[in-house]
């Protein structure tokens, strides 16, 4: 077999990997025209988010059977896609920048990346928490789990890859509609990871199930390219399942997969050729360009049929995993036609390049260890290993099925336990939540506020009181249910807009506070502006033309928390009163300041009046 450039990646991470007959990709980028190094972020600046999204999307396909150099050059492109998204503000191409920055890490194998793998996964989990999209906070726990599999072992995976079954488990399949399209598209792609993730720790029966409802998701609403791919993945699984069995001498049950892997395989050919006809206009038979069927057909009937195509394959495998397949099924064939020498060359290579590897062995490399010494003895005519050695053996394989097995039972229950704390966290939100708007509330807002302003290593951190300007209008002109709906916008659009340790709760009616911990006036100035320009921005339909106005004070520490919120209050209604749509900096009162939460009446107007002698004793009409 031939073996290609060092360093490949070592398992499909992703359903935008190139699983399926390799698609036209984006022509615009230099790198992918032939260029040493991408231009696509000096261009970004004259591109929309779409264009800079199929750019990265282009690269992300490319690189997969680039050499080093080119894979390095391509991740550096898309890290200056991402850092110029990032210069936009939070948003949807941030966060599929950031999802292929850290696949395209994860997939080289290199330590030297963690420091960064770690960073870029934490900046993606802050997003998915702000979004509170349940299969999001699922994705990110698979991609945590593919990052502990590949670089610590694989209990280290456990707790993460349980907390992905156990949040998908309560997940309902998507509906139609364009934001079920959408919703498909991600709990296909993360079912396709997790299913992925389970394979790599040897959870074939968990795999099994979370490949079906993969499969179902993807017949429901996604693509063809979408359900090719599960079925390709259905074909691994089959394959690396047969394997294991075999390794635990469960033959009968082994030649069953081994089955099953060619029945998938062919229904994923009839899907492959029909997307390389619809995208490439035709080509080579699935068999000879589709390392998975191609091998599926070889392992079920080993033979010197196969061997030819085998070697054709083998050219295009990048992958470590296609490549064991590939060695194990090639060695096969050649077993069959009674050259056992031929078949120890067909696996010596790679045997050779997996034995030299750090960290722990992947399951399919066992299964070419073991492959490796049934050829070997056969090559040397056969002789015997001694009854003491073969006993060992036994031994250590039934140990190594027992661990497996403890696995599976372990990741069955943390699942479990991850799905009752969940339930358990779910009550307890409820009592901290708005309902309306889903943003912490008020209960929330005074625990958050006494946090901040108590804690003796903490720098003083900003507070903003939000009231959006002619809301009373849509309410009066509209209806309250639209009047619902723009509050929901605007929550929605503030959550996204401002920074993740920020927080946003709803302090009642069309109001809302900002806590910016650790943050000076003119920064939380800057961001409150990026926030009010988003609102404004919002499209007629969605937010009825309405604006904010805003107030912010720097608590001191120590202060009252009623104090900040009374100095915020009285900022923001000069900044009313300056025409609204604005962000006014105030200053926290002195005085005495009701205990507790802050009430609109008594003695916090008397109080008002002290920062704002002009204010009117009422509110105006717009508010």
């Amino acid at each position: 077999m031939t073996s290609p450039d060092t360093r490949r990646p070592t398992a499909p991470l992703s359903s935008a990997l190139v699983t399926g007959p390799t698609p036209i990709v984006f022509a615009g980028c230099s790198l992918i025209a032939g260029a040493p190094e991408c231009d696509c972020p000096a261009r970004a600046p004259h591109l929309d988010d779409a264009a800079v999204e199929a750019r990265a999307r282009g690269m992300f396909v490319w690189q997969q059977k680039a050499p080093p150099a080119g894979r390095a050059a391509a991740r550096r492109g898309i890290d200056g896609l991402l850092a110029h998204a990032r210069g936009r503000g939070p948003s949807a191409l941030v966060a599929e920048l950031l999802r292929m920055s850290v696949l395209l890490r994860i997939m080289e194998e290199d330590t030297a990346h963690l420091v960064e793998i770690d960073a870029l996964l934490r900046a993606y989990g802050e997003l998915a928490e702000i979004s509170g999209d349940v299969c999001w906070l699922a994705e990110v726990a698979v991609l945590r789990a593919h990052r502990a599999v590949i670089f610590d072992h694989g209990d280290a995976a456990l707790p993460d890859t349980a907390a992905a079954l156990a949040i998908l488990a309560d997940v309902a399949d998507p509906g139609p509609g364009p934001d079920g399209l959408a919703r498909t598209q991600r709990m296909s792609r993360t079912l396709n990871g997790l299913l992925l993730v389970l394979l790599k720790l040897g959870a074939h029966e968990l795999a099994d199930e979370v490949s079906q409802r993969a499969l179902a998701v993807a017949e429901s609403g996604s693509g063809p390219i979408d359900r090719l791919i599960h079925q390709l993945n259905r074909v691994r699984l089959q394959l690396s399942w047969a394997l294991r069995l075999e390794r635990g001498g469960r033959e009968a049950a082994a030649a069953t997969r081994f089955v099953a892997a060619a029945q998938i395989a062919h229904i994923a050919a009839r899907l492959w050729t029909d997307a390389r006809d619809r995208h490439l206009g035709g080509g080579l038979p699935p068999v000879e360009e589709c390392i998975v069927v191609g091998t599926a057909y070889a392992m079920q009937h080993p033979g010197p049929q196969h061997l030819a195509r085998l070697a054709d394959l083998g050219r295009m495998a990048f992958l470590v995993d296609d490549r064991i397949l590939l060695a194990i099924a090639a060695a096969r064939c050649h077993m069959t036609a009674g050259r056992a020498h031929d078949a120890v060359r067909a696996l010596e290579p790679l045997r050779a390049e997996l034995s030299g590897r750090d960290g722990p062995e992947p399951l399919l490399a066992l299964a070419l260890h073991r492959e490796f010494a049934l050829v070997e003895g056969a090559a040397r005519g056969g002789v015997p290993r001694s009854p003491g050695l073969e006993h060992y053996a036994a031994a250590l394989e039934e140990e190594l099925w027992a661990l497996r097995e403890a696995r599976l039972l372990a990741l069955r229950s943390h699942s479990e336990h991850h799905r009752l704390a969940r339930e358990h966290g779910a009550v307890a939100a409820q009592a901290l939540q708005d309902p309306l708007t889903g943003l912490p509330n008020r209960r929330a807002l005074d625990m958050r506020l006494a946090e901040e302003v108590a804690s003796p290593t903490s720098q003083p951190c900003a507070v903003a009181l939000v009231d959006l300007d002619r809301f009373k209008d849509v309410n009066d002109a509209r209806s309250h249910a639209a009047g619902d709906r723009v509050l929901r916008a605007v929550a929605s659009c503030l959550r996204t807009a401002l920074r993740a340790p920020d927080m946003v709760a709803r302090y009642g009616g069309d109001e809302f506070v900002v806590v910016m911990p650790a943050t000076a006036l003119p920064v939380a100035r800057a961001a409150l502006v990026r926030a009010a320009d988003a609102v404004a921005a919002l499209p007629e339909d969605v937010a009825a033309g309405v604006t904010m106005s805003v107030g912010v004070v720097r608590a001191p520490l120590d202060v009252d928390p009623s104090a900040a919120l009374a100095g915020a209050d009285a900022a923001m209604y000069r900044a009313k009163h300056q025409g609204g749509n604005r962000v006014v900096i105030g200053t926290v009162p002195t005085g005495d300041i009701p205990a507790g939460p802050v009430e609109r009446t008594g003695r916090l107007r008397r109080v008002m009046s002290q920062v704002h002698s002009g204010a009117p004793g009422h509110r105006t009409a717009g508010r």
